[in-house]
């Protein structure tokens, strides 16, 4: 195999993109160009890409609840 999909096997089975080379035991700038790859192609996303994280319940369109991302679903403050 290629460390492209080396990279891409190790992703999919659920190895942090932060932890990819040492867990292949390669280059970490290697490591970030296949991954890289991947995320060009939108074969893969990085979990911190999506923005799950807590971004604040305040809207100053007034719009709220379209502009909320999925991480506010079980927020209590987004009710």
């Amino acid at each position: 195999m290629s460390t492209l999909t080396d990279v891409l096997d190790a992703v999919r089975s659920g190895v942090p993109g932060e932890r990819v080379a040492a867990h292949l035991g390669v280059d970490p700038g290697l490591a970030d160009l296949a991954l890289e790859h991947w995320m060009r192609l939108g074969i893969v996303t990085l979990a911190g890409d999506l923005q799950l994280g807590c971004t604040g319940c305040a809207s100053p369109s007034g719009s709220e609840r379209a502009e909320r991302g999925p991480g506010c679903a079980g927020c209590p403050f987004s009710r």
